[in-house]
């Protein structure tokens, strides 16, 4: 499959007006807060409309210099294998060596082409020989200036323009969150100057691409501390955010990775005589006892459901049923407790507005034994995950924001062309979900 851009100049200024006039409209599509049309019994289990894809999976490709970039320099472009007349139905057929798409503009082309529809950024940046150039930092030496913005919000409309160019909707961003403040509550109390221009800059920048959500690849703590307290004063920060960005029509979303579904430490100090794995005795240790709730529930219980909304790693949720099994309680006894992704979001489905959908292989690895699974693209037939029995379990049909992610796509250079042909395979996968 040889990758020629059909991009042009008439296209790209329709986008970028169209980009303008979004500009003056902070709010995102209507389209993902509410279910797709899906028939009832058999139908598509991600909707058309809502296929994604979190550009961190290609990252390889915005940053090497994209085909007509080489042509317009008159340097030869990278080569790759993209898959044969028979890829992706079978895997083996990687087909001939082309040139392989660089670049915002080539990539966003192939992706639709694939049948994406959403997509997810991780980062705005590119090389800068390719259409558009690199994204501006918007804050030089931590301070955001009245030319800076203009500059960072000036690519914003460009990137728009390259979206509209193929009809691709964007769905949020892990980008820039205030690490520094911890939330109304805590030593200090307010946001820096610095961080609030900063944070405004971003969320017009995102206004401007119509995502109506932003948010970030940690969880709300991003501290991996289990304690009850860092998790609440965590609640009253994202509340405070939210407030702050719903101003621009957007939701600010967390993210999960398997720490955020380990048990909560809410009770006393208890103290256990098993190993909390393998349940052997050990030498009497203290512990904080815990009640059994999870630490994003936790999250979700003392937020408000009109601000705070999740991103669930699907992938990273399984791993997390694999390693947090048993939990002691408040006696100090060691009590088998095993997770349930499915059932979680099933309780709160509003909560739950996007997904990563990773794909996973099974190590093998005993229960509480490293991490249980592999990535593998979506779909693969190695897969372990019962993605079907999942979509169909969590309710709300045809609700949720789903993005293909791989964290290994990318090939290097032995193999430059994979992360485009995993996401081949990957949209397939996605689209040919039935049940």
């Amino acid at each position: 499959m040889a990758f020629e851009s059909k991009f042009n100049r008439r296209r790209f200024m329709v986008g970028a007006g169209a980009a303008v006039a979004a500009a003056f409209s902070p709010i995102g599509p209507a389209s993902v807060f509410t279910p797709a049309q899906a028939s009832a019994a058999g139908g598509r289990l991600i909707p058309g409309g809502k296929l994604g894809t979190i550009a961190y999976s290609q990252r390889d490709v915005p940053t090497r210099v994209g085909i007509a970039a080489s042509a317009a320099l008159g340097v030869s472009p990278t080569m790759g294998r993209l898959g044969g007349p028979n890829f992706p139905q079978d895997p083996t057929d990687l087909g001939p060596l082309v040139p392989l798409p660089g670049g915002w503009v080539e990539l966003f082309e192939f992706l639709a082409n694939c049948g994406f529809k959403q997509i997810e950024f991780a980062g705005y940046g590119q090389n800068a020989a390719n259409p558009g150039g690199d994204v501006p930092n918007p804050a030089p030496g931590g301070v955001t200036t009245p030319q800076s913005r203009a500059a960072y919000l000036a690519y914003a409309r460009t990137l728009r323009g390259f979206l509209d160019a193929y009809g691709l909707e964007v769905i949020g961003n892990h980008g820039f969150i205030p690490n520094t403040w911890n939330g109304p509550n805590s030593a200090g109390g307010a946001m820096s100057t610095q961080d609030y221009e900063r944070l405004q800059t971003e969320l017009e920048f995102a206004a401007i691409l119509g995502t109506p959500f932003m948010g970030t690849g940690s969880d709300p703590t991003n501290s991996g501390n289990r304690n009850i307290e860092p998790w609440t004063v965590a609640g009253e920060k994202w509340e405070a955010l939210n407030t702050i960005s719903q101003q621009w029509g957007i939701h600010l979303y967390t993210h999960n990775h398997s720490p955020a579904y380990n048990f909560l430490q809410d009770g006393p100090m208890v103290t256990v005589t098993q190993d909390r794995v393998t349940g052997k005795p050990i030498a009497p240790t203290q512990v904080r006892g815990e009640s059994g709730k999870r630490l994003m529930q936790h999250y979700l219980d003392i937020t408000d459901p009109a601000l705070c909304v999740i991103e669930m790693d699907v992938y990273w949720a399984h791993v997390a049923q694999h390693q947090w099994r048993w939990r002691y309680d408040w006696e100090g006894n060691r009590v088998e407790d095993i997770f349930d992704p499915a059932a979680q979001v099933a309780k709160q489905p509003q909560r739950y507005q996007l997904f990563h959908a990773k794909d996973g292989d099974a190590t093998g690895e005993a229960p509480g034994v490293g991490n249980g699974y592999n990535f593998i693209p979506f779909g693969d037939s190695r897969s372990d995950i019962d993605y079907t029995t999942f979509y169909k379990s969590v309710g709300a049909k045809g609700h949720y924001n789903s993005n293909y992610e791989q964290d290994n796509a990318p090939g290097g250079n032995s193999d430059p062309g994979q992360s485009l042909r995993f996401s081949r395979i990957s949209a397939a996968g996605m689209a040919t979900l039935r049940g």
